[in-house]
């Protein structure tokens, strides 16, 4: 999903629309109830968060902080994120009725790529007064704030993300916190945290750690949460040996933390610092001793006991259905566990023919599958085959461990299944007529990388020997399944190098966050692998304007230098042969040295680019790198205070024109992006009129490029700024009005993809055109865009030291303007705040 969402009302949920459809579903006001016998059949059900079988307790440290975050107005965003099974989402839940019980609006938000249901929540009516409309503000009334919860959130698609924080960069009239749920932080959560920090919202994190840290502490736990099964399961606590009364009681609380407890646990292993291990070690006791069972005690036992459980049921189903007990229901678990559930039966069957079905049998296998584990419904306007199918074996670390136990490879006694070995790659093998991923993958390939981490044979007999045969599904799956295959492949480097070969060429930010942490774990293996001086250089670079472009600028000046210094080494060898690289690799290492304002360094970085191109005799072409790298010297001239920055832009532009007459593709947008700069630098030296013609010459080429070219909205966004600019100098403001707005708006959507290199010059932006504005006496216009340029500045600064600077011009402009609109007490205010002293010596912001 891309683009600005549309906000529908529709019936009793929240529709997002643009480029697909996404639903918010109000949080249920009350739990749905298991019967006795369903518990029994089913036992794995009383494990899931909204069923809430076991009471709520603790967490009054984490309590309390979360009550601090929802204090004040505003959007905030915050990160949960801690081992599966550690109890993010019951805390959640706890979270979201609390606050709906103080008159929050809560809402939780199923992820789109996966599941288009309501997960495992009910509809319910919407807040009175809840507006929709393109782009218009959503008003909210009858509640003191909205609160958005998204489970899985490491799992979704970045543009679905990007969507949902358009829906609620839009609320009005309450304060929104969005709370998203996830194992790990990692390079997923810097990629979604660049999407999020927008204006007028805060991002931060908070780790959920054991909810029993300390072993002695976890029999008190492992007996209240046997006491709720035994009564969910019809069996009184206390007919269980050593069982307490419900939390919260004098008697349990008189009891202390040993008494009672089964000294067969070890609470000291590490698989008992989750707090669903000690729930299901509680639910497998109950079940034993109802049973007449021998109560295991080691986690994996505990798994295996419960999956046993599960496995006769849906035996049960195949004797009700008059077949012979087979391993139907295993293929169907199978498939929705790894894939997360489908969101359609299209998709269940697409998925569950792949495994050699038929049609008969796909339909027989999935009513059987729905008997046993209901699928969320589906909603009215899904249309034909729409409904959600399979429903994953829950909790998370249960599925995981059917799974693992499923393929073979491992030493554990489970019932073996050796044709389960073939699943995972007929399953998710590309199209064989169109190369096409299958559309589970991304979900498919997540949950494969998470059983991986604990389970080794799954790595290696199932996940690596996948992808050595078709590593594009890496690629297909996304920057977050990337990033977690750098972490966990760390010993099959060759693998990591091969899936970062099939990266394409236009990436996208998501695929280039996947990117950068796949040559991040690569760098030395790419070092020892390098077969000659300039491979090694050409990783250098590559590395280099990776993290330019994610914002990591000392990264990216390291490695720009790290090239400069083995090109060197390849030029005392073999001038000819080398000078050109050396004079492309000195003008990359110019442009990251100023862009960390090391103005000397860089001019003279700069300089020596151009000597070495212009001397280069080699039998290649030098002219694109040396227009590129006037066009680097024109704009660190320019910083300097050079007059002849000036006279390098034309140079450059007139190498590119030519250039692009014979190759037009490859060579006008470079023209534009040059044509951009001459554009600024002309209005540095109030030559506006020649300015405005070179900047509206950027913006024609660049509107026509990118209509049918995806990445170039970072040039055109940089040409309207610059355009802007000169039509204000040239006293045209409304024609800088219309650009410069349009100029905020592309520069909202490239802040919201990676905030630290895009939110600065949003700022600068915001700021400029808070500027026209109040020149067009438009004041209450002026100053709303003047605070929000000037909030995006302050949140910059942890990020961007370098833009202080740039934060105190914003403020002396925002004082001017509110001096200007009458607000003098703001002003001062302001003025006392930044230390401002007297009008900003200039009134416009870099915007580069």
């Amino acid at each position: 999903m891309s683009g600005r969402g549309v906000v529908l009302v529709a019936g009793r949920d929240i529709r997002l629309g643009g480029g697909g459809a996404h639903r918010l579903v109000a949080w249920p006001g009350t739990r749905e109830s298991l019967t006795r016998d369903d518990a029994r059949a089913k036992p794995s059900l009383l494990l899931r968060a909204d069923h809430g079988v076991v009471d709520f307790h603790g967490r009054e440290e984490e309590q309390a902080d979360f009550l601090r975050w929802r204090g004040g107005g505003g959007v905030r965003i915050r990160l949960l994120h801690g081992g599966g099974g550690q109890g993010k989402t019951r805390f959640a839940d706890h979270l979201a009725r609390t606050w709906r019980r103080d008159g929050w609006g809560v809402w939780a938000a199923p992820d789109a790529t996966s599941r288009d249901g309501t997960g495992a929540f009910t509809d319910q009516d919407l807040p009175h007064g809840l507006a929709d409309g393109e782009g218009t503000a959503l008003e909210v009334s009858g509640s003191r704030g909205v609160l958005i919860v998204v489970d899985y959130a490491d799992r979704w698609d970045a543009d679905v993300l990007a969507t949902l924080l358009d829906l609620v960069r839009r609320v009005r009239g309450a304060p929104v916190r969005i709370l998203l749920l996830a194992r790990q932080t990692g390079t997923w959560w810097q990629t979604v945290r660049s999407r999020f920090t927008a204006p007028r919202v805060e991002c931060d994190t908070r780790h959920l750690g054991s909810h029993s840290p300390l072993p002695e502490l976890r029999p008190r736990e492992f007996r209240l949460a046997r006491a709720c099964f035994a009564t969910a399961l019809g069996r009184p606590p206390s007919g269980l040996p050593g069982t307490t009364t419900r939390p919260g009681t004098a008697t349990e609380a008189a009891r202390g933390p040993r008494a009672g407890a089964p000294r067969r646990h070890d609470w000291h292993l590490p698989a008992y610092d989750l707090v669903l291990t000690v729930h299901m070690a509680a639910l497998v006791a109950v079940l034993a001793e109802l049973h007449g069972d021998e109560v295991p005690s080691d986690p994996l036992d505990v798994s295996r006991y419960l999956l046993g459980r599960e496995r006769l049921h849906w035996e049960a189903v195949d004797r009700t259905r008059g077949t012979p007990v087979s391993r139907r229901m295993d293929i169907a678990v199978f498939v929705a566990t790894l894939t997360g559930g489908l969101p359609s039966y299209t998709q269940a069957e697409q998925a569950l023919a792949r495994l050699g079905m038929s049609q008969r049998e796909i339909q027989d296998l999935t009513d059987d599958h729905a008997s046993c584990y209901p699928p969320p419904p589906a909603a009215p306007d899904d249309g034909p085959g729409g409904d959600p199918t399979l429903e994953p074996l829950y909790p998370d670390r249960l599925g995981e461990d059917f799974l693992a136990l499923t393929v073979p490879g491992h030493r554990v006694d489970y019932p073996r299944y050796p044709a389960a070995g073939t699943f995972v790659e007929r399953l998710l093998a590309p199209d064989p007529d169109t190369a096409q991923a299958p559309p589970w993958t991304r979900p498919a390939l997540t949950t494969l990388v998470e059983v991986s981490r604990r389970w080794d044979h799954v790595a290696r007999k199932q996940l690596y020997p996948l992808l050595e045969k078709y590593p594009e599904l890496a690629v297909a799956a996304g920057g977050g399944v990337l990033a977690a295959l750098a972490d966990l492949a760390t010993d099959n480097e060759d693998l990591l190098w091969l899936v970062r070969s099939r990266m394409p060429a236009e990436r996208g930010v998501d695929l280039e966050v996947g990117d950068d942490a796949l040559s991040e774990r690569l760098t030395e293996y790419d070092a020892g692998n390098a077969g000659s001086g300039p491979e090694l250089a050409r990783q250098h670079e590559h590395r280099a304007r990776l993290s330019s472009r994610t914002g990591r600028r000392e990264k990216a000046l390291s490695e720009s230098g790290s090239a400069v210094a083995v090109w060197r080494r390849m030029v005392e060898r073999n001038p000819s042969a080398h000078a050109r690289d050396l004079g492309r690799a000195l003008a990359t290492h110019a442009a990251c040295q100023a862009a960390l304002r090391l103005s000397d360094d860089a001019e003279r970085s700069a300089e020596e680019a151009l000597r070495v191109l212009r001397g280069a005799t080699g039998v290649v072409p030098v002219q694109p790198e040396l227009a590129h790298a006037l066009r680097n010297a024109a704009s660190i001239r320019h910083r300097a205070g050079r007059p002849d920055a000036v006279t390098a832009a034309v140079q450059s532009a007139s190498i590119f024109r030519t250039l692009g007459s014979g190759r037009p593709e490859r060579y006008r947008p470079e023209l534009a992006v040059t044509l951009t700069l001459l554009c600024g630098l002309l209005v540095a030296e109030d030559r506006c009129g020649e300015a405005s013609a070179a900047g509206r010459e950027a913006v024609e080429i660049l509107d026509r490029l990118v209509k049918s070219r995806r990445g170039l909205e970072p040039e055109l966004s940089q040409a309207l700024s610059e355009l802007a600019r000169a039509q204000a100098g040239a006293g045209d403001l409304t024609a800088a009005v219309f650009h410069g707005t349009r100029a905020v708006d592309l520069r909202g959507r490239l802040a919201q993809d990676n905030f630290v290199a895009w939110g600065p010059r949003l700022a600068a932006s915001l700021m400029n055109l808070a500027g026209y504005h109040a020149d067009l006496e438009s004041y209450a216009d002026a100053v709303a865009l003047g605070k929000e340029g000037l909030h995006v500045f302050e949140r910059c600064g942890a990020k961007s030291p370098h833009t202080h600077a740039d934060r105190r011009t914003a403020a002396g402009n925002l004082t001017e303007i509110l001096e200007r609109a009458g607000l003098d007490a703001e002003a001062e205010d302001l003025r006392r705040r930044y230390g401002v002293d007297g009008p900003p010596q200039s009134r416009e912001l870099p915007s580069r």
